[in-house]
């Protein structure tokens, strides 16, 4: 019986030009790691002006997210006329389905007077880092569930970002 090398080292070799490039690929990952302050701009504004959105994110090397925005530092009245209060943000974070795009994603509890939850909030952002990797753009959408799992509100946007450098120390 005869061998035969050659096809197999063939596949192998081909196995490998491809996988190769794509190890390449994920060792430059692009990272959010790092403290961002952050603008969201809705698509539908609110009294025919788009109100901006301002926050903080940090995102740490784990894929782990916390951020806190302008929506939660402030009461705010739900549909009924009752006063809700917002919590920061916790979620993650990773590279997204396309080469040198991101996925952020956390999750904003929206309580009662009485400490019951109103309702939480999902926000998804999707975007892309500048080649600096100092400036992140992109879009986002979110939706408010209520403890019954109904969709009570949601909406869209963009989103553009700035990371707080670290100051040269003396």
């Amino acid at each position: 019986m005869k061998s035969r090398p050659a096809p197999i080292s063939i596949f192998f070799g081909l196995l490998l030009s491809f996988v190769l490039p794509v190890a390449g690929q994920a060792a430059n990952l692009p990272s959010l790691t790092g403290s961002w302050q952050f603008t969201l701009t809705p698509v539908t504004p609110i009294a025919s002006v788009p109100v901006p959105v301002h926050g903080l994110a940090t995102f740490t090397s784990d894929g782990s997210v916390v951020e806190t925005d302008a929506t939660e530092v402030v009461p705010t009245m739900n549909a009924t006329g009752a006063v809700t209060f917002g919590t920061p943000g916790h979620g993650i974070w990773q590279p997204g389905p396309a080469i040198g795009t991101l996925f952020i994603q956390f999750i904003n509890l929206f309580v009662n007077h009485n400490r019951t939850i109103h309702a939480t909030k999902t926000v998804t952002i999707t975007g892309a880092l500048d080649a600096t990797g100092n400036h992140f753009t992109g879009g986002y959408s979110y939706e408010l569930v209520d403890p019954a799992g109904h969709v009570i509100g949601n909406g869209s946007g963009t989103v553009t970002a700035d990371k707080i450098p670290h100051p040269l120390l003396p």
